[in-house]
């Protein structure tokens, strides 16, 4: 059980940061396209 839970807080730090960089990303891609 305890290993689900650790897997979900896994889970939701690594969308966490996947949120926090997006923008980021999308914006330096976008630059390099041009």
């Amino acid at each position: 059980m305890k290993k689900i839970v650790i897997g979900g807080a896994a889970v939701a730090a690594l969308v966490a940061v996947v949120a926090e960089v997006l923008p980021d990303l999308r914006r330096y891609l976008r630059i390099r396209r041009m």
